[in-house]
């Protein structure tokens, strides 16, 4: 399955996901990862930089603005992109925060 990168985000300003997890990487950053709305191609988003655990509504660092619907789940097309972005970006490790952020827990706390 190949991988390439998304088109600009004046082109697509708003991305809906479905089957989707936020993932944190081991430098800190936290991602959308799951399955575009669209045509259920895997996706995983640039940083996180505001959510909204109520409308389950962030934006990115790009600036392009997700919706998440439905419960979080997993998106064996979203996973199959994140390992190959982990790769590419170097990422050694990375933890699953979902449930902690929609319970409005700060991931930055100690486990």
């Amino acid at each position: 399955m190949p991988i390439w990168q998304i088109g600009p985000v004046a082109d697509a300003p708003t991305v809906s996901l479905l089957e989707w997890r936020i993932l944190k990487t081991n430098d800190g950053t936290r991602h959308f990862v799951g399955s575009d709305n669209r045509d259920m191609t895997g996706r995983v988003s640039s940083a996180i930089t505001l959510f909204d655990g109520t409308l389950l509504r962030g934006e990115t660092q790009s600036g392009r603005v997700y919706q998440l619907l439905g419960v979080a789940g997993y998106s064996s097309n979203g996973d199959y992109v994140w390992h190959n972005w982990c790769k590419v970006n170097d990422v050694k490790s990375y933890t699953d925060v979902t449930q902690l952020l929609l319970a409005g827990v700060s991931d930055d706390s100690p486990e």
